[in-house]
């Protein structure tokens, strides 16, 4: 079977970084506050110039640069992210229409599973490029959470960072990884669970008893992490026979980096070698979409990612949703 080559992989944080520190004092914690309970001493957040579109199309840039690539030599590009600059157009087209390329003549679409989006789009990518004739894909994750964060919410406030991180995809017969089958499940009792209340078709903000704070994103923490627990068991059970090996035995496991209490049960439960474990959360914060090819990229610039290594992919969205992709390089 075709192989996938990892042909480049690019990362914008936008903005300077932006301590914890600096939000305590904003909002009036005490010291150290923020770090303690979410996990993150720093995050990038964009400026209020900054859009998806834009910093979507930085990053697959400095992707086709890395790969002395033209952007007319895409096969496909897919945005995987829950932020969009406009319900209508989609954001790929507008990040295409950005790359300002004559003669890129491609289909380009959103893929949107929240904090699993990019997992998403890696599965229909391979299906493409092993199965459907085609040569390379693009694939971006670009978020500004910073834009629907509530001030009142410390803790969502001082949680999340601003990213975007582009990766081009070649089919190969010699080198590259080979992957599995992305596996997901979904339990629906949790849909509103986190949810931005506003903005939509049910609620488009212009109605005269919309509260002003539905406008920001709304999470219910405990609950999450309560009925994660439930089926995490579960879930690495049916993935371990899907792919026929354990959890501990991967190289390397990249996961979404949805908290501090997250990442440290799931290094405990499993017992799991930190330094297998890439972790994110503390520089970066956790940036949806993009926190898992974050990881992949600190992966990717340290070199660790080489022959006969195997890398684990795996994380939780909104819904709530749990997935996770084997990359067997």
């Amino acid at each position: 079977m075709m192989k996938i080559h990892l042909k480049s992989c690019a990362r914008i944080l936008p903005g300077p970084a932006i301590w914890s520190s600096q939000l305590e004092a904003q909002i009036g914690l005490a010291p150290g506050w923020a770090e303690k309970n979410t996990g993150v001493a720093r995050r990038y957040w964009a400026d209020p110039t900054e859009s998806i579109t834009s910093l979507a199309a930085a990053a697959v840039r400095l992707a086709l640069e890395e790969a002395k690539l033209d952007c007319a030599e895409l096969d496909m590009l897919i945005y995987a992210g829950a932020s969009f600059d406009h319900p209508i157009p989609h954001n790929a087209c507008l990040i295409k229409q950005a790359l300002e390329q004559e003669g890129a003549d491609f289909p380009c679409f959103d893929v949107d599973g929240t904090c699993l989006s990019f997992l998403h789009a890696l599965d229909i990518a391979h299906l493409y490029l092993q199965h459907r004739g085609l040569r390379r894909v693009a694939i971006v994750s670009a978020e500004l959470p910073s834009r629907a964060l509530n001030p009142a919410d410390a803790k969502t406030y001082t949680l999340f960072g601003d990213a975007a991180v582009a990766v081009i995809l070649e089919a190969s017969l010699d080198q590259g990884y080979t992957p599995s089958p992305a596996y997901f499940i979904n339990q629906s009792e949790g849909a509103q669970l986190a949810i931005v209340p506003t903005g939509g078709s049910k609620r488009r903000g212009s109605e005269p008893d919309t509260p002003a704070d539905s406008f920001f994103f709304q999470m219910n923490g405990r609950q999450l992490i309560t009925m994660t627990l439930r089926y995490l068991d579960g879930f690495l059970s049916t993935l371990e026979q899907r792919t026929g090996q354990p959890i501990q035995a991967y190289d390397y496991i990249v996961p979404h980096q949805a908290s501090r209490f997250g990442n440290e049960y799931f290094m405990q439960r499993y017992t799991l070698a930190p330094e297998r474990v890439i972790n994110t959360l503390s520089t970066y914060g956790n940036c949806v979409s993009a926190s898992i090819p974050l990881g992949l990229f600190d992966l990717y610039q340290e070199g660790k990612i080489q022959p006969g290594k195997e890398v684990l992919l795996i994380g939780t969205a909104a819904g709530l949703s749990i997935g996770a992709l084997r990359l067997k390089f």
